[in-house]
């Protein structure tokens, strides 16, 4: 399962904390996740970037955005200049500053895709208020330290929910160099609902289980397994925001039966979505 198969790094006891990075030495790392979400704005260096299967390039100025269990890992050269401002932030958090013209766990759903490249003018923007977070958070002022710097923060997600509205300004992630990888994850997306064993993938491709199996993980950083499981918990997501219940999402997002459905939220993302209250819950984990 996705969270056996990849470790979890980090903790976060407060609402959102803030590193500033610096060195010359890239980073070579595992796929991990974190059950927080997490923003990183390069600085400086350039790289690349794996998140959910899809592999991104990243230049200086660009921004990640990763959900909490979104499972990622980045790609810089050793003895290359690499300088990164990151912001841990939890769901709850930015579930509890949401409002209903403003869904703040949105900007890190991924389904616009997990990089964002602002423009000259927004890129000053953020760097501005980037810096002001910074400079609050490792002050010396402790009267009002917490609510100036959640304001902060929020100008700061508010900004980039703005220029994410306009589906602009996103990078598409790099095209897998086999052409089969696309096709197997066009395949898997559009037969979601549907069983889908390896067996029947594999058959469709004309390639033997194991091999596809092999390569898929070789491109996308992903078992095919987990590549299906983020699918159906993210379209199940979607459904139970749209007011489906949660035993009707379970069916309809591809799952046998209502308790395998919750029974993947728990290991995924520690929470079961039943009661009054499951959209919401599935809101704070989900994303």
């Amino acid at each position: 399962m996705l969270n056996e198969n990849y470790e979890k790094k980090g903790y976060l006891l407060e609402d959102f904390r803030l590193f500033h990075l610096r060195g010359a030495q890239g980073v070579k790392t595992d796929f991990h996740y974190h059950e927080f979400c997490k923003l990183l704005l390069l600085v400086s260096g350039s790289g690349g970037y794996w998140a959910e299967g899809r592999q991104y390039t990243l230049l200086p100025g660009d921004v990640v955005l990763l959900g909490s269990h979104c499972v990622h890992k980045p790609e810089f050269s050793a003895n290359a200049p690499y300088e990164r401002i990151i912001l841990y932030i939890s769901p709850d958090f930015l579930q509890r500053s949401s409002s209903a013209d403003c869904d703040l766990l949105e900007i890190f759903s991924g389904r616009q895709g997990h990089v964002y490249r602002p423009q000259a003018q927004a890129s000053q923007k953020l760097t501005a208020l980037m810096a002001a977070l910074e400079r609050e958070l490792s002050g010396g002022e402790r009267y009002g330290r917490i609510v100036l710097s959640s304001g902060l923060l929020l100008r700061l997600l508010v900004q980039i929910g703005r220029d994410l509205q306009g589906g602009s300004n996103l990078p598409a992630p790099i095209t897998p160099t086999d052409p089969r990888i696309p096709a197997i994850q066009s395949y898997i997306i559009r037969h979601i609902e549907e069983d889908l064993p390896i067996d029947r993938i594999a058959e469709a491709f004309f390639l033997s289980k194991f091999h596809m199996m092999r390569l898929f993980r070789a491109q996308t950083g992903l078992s095919i397994h987990d590549y299906i499981t983020q699918q159906r918990l993210n379209l199940a997501r979607d459904m139970i925001r749209q007011g489906i219940s949660a035993t009707d999402a379970a069916f309809r997002c591809g799952y046998s039966s209502y308790s395998s459905f919750t029974r993947a939220c728990a290991k995924h993302y520690g929470t079961t979505p039943t009661g009054r209250h499951a959209a919401v819950k599935m809101d704070a984990t989900f994303e």
